[in-house]
């Protein structure tokens, strides 16, 4: 009984791997930009900013990512190897290759914990007390006197431990997310889709001039893709 149960959760952990990225749209066509080489068609698409934060959790945004949507149509069948290394895109005189989601997930996952928030910080109030020998000036007689101090401290508190199981939760959470919806990759012989992560261009303006490049097994090619209003 339990090696029966082992394999059926061995074939699901299969078939939930090759579902991986997401529905390809109906025709290439239905791209804005398509281009054919080698016996596949690439289709593509820069995602808007503003569906970009619906789509995701992850503030791909504001950490710095420009999102592709690509669709790859296999012809008669052929089996295409893809793999997102695969993918360049050209912001102006710049090239930037696809990031997968393990990296951004470790990056943004780690940016968004700091090492102190509010609620580590402590005021300690202490109080000592101590006897001293004073003489009197009145009388000149030598004689003790009862004293007490009282010191106000702030302590930082570091949770070590546990903002590292913090931050590996969110990076889990992230990069199953981001996988989930990337293009696939591996073999793949029917039309199949998913989004690419580019990291923004250093100092650019917004309105710049962005081309896709693919090549791999299936062949070379370019797209030319139309700048969202607000990349």
């Amino acid at each position: 009984m339990r090696r029966l149960t082992s394999i059926a959760l061995l074939a699901c952990s299969f078939l939930a791997e090759g579902v991986a990225g997401i529905r390809p749209r109906d025709s290439s066509a239905d791209y804005p930009a398509h281009e054919r080489a080698g016996g596949i068609t690439v289709a593509a698409v820069v995602v808007p900013p503003a569906q970009v934060r619906k789509i995701f959790a992850t503030d791909l945004n504001r950490g710095g990512y420009i999102v592709v949507e690509v669709g790859v149509y296999p012809e008669n069948g052929r089996a295409v190897d893809l793999s997102s290394a695969d993918f360049f895109l050209r912001i102006d005189s710049e090239t930037v290759r696809a990031v997968d989601g393990s990296a951004i997930a470790a990056i943004l996952a780690k940016n968004e914990h700091t090492p102190m928030r509010p609620d580590d910080v402590t005021v300690v109030t202490s109080a000592s007390v101590g006897h001293a020998s004073v003489n009197d000036p009145a009388t000149g007689r030598h004689g003790s006197a009862t004293y007490s101090d009282t010191s106000v401290g702030v302590g930082v508190g570091w949770s070590g431990a546990a903002d590292r199981a913090a931050i590996d939760r969110d990076r889990a959470a992230m990069q199953q997310q981001l996988d989930e919806k990337s293009l696939p990759d591996g073999k793949a012989a029917s039309p199949v889709a998913g989004y690419l992560f580019f990291p923004k261009a250093r100092g650019k303006a917004k309105n710049v001039t962005f081309e896709l490049t693919y090549s791999g097994t299936g062949g070379r090619l370019t797209l030319r893709l139309k700048t969202p209003a607000n990349p």
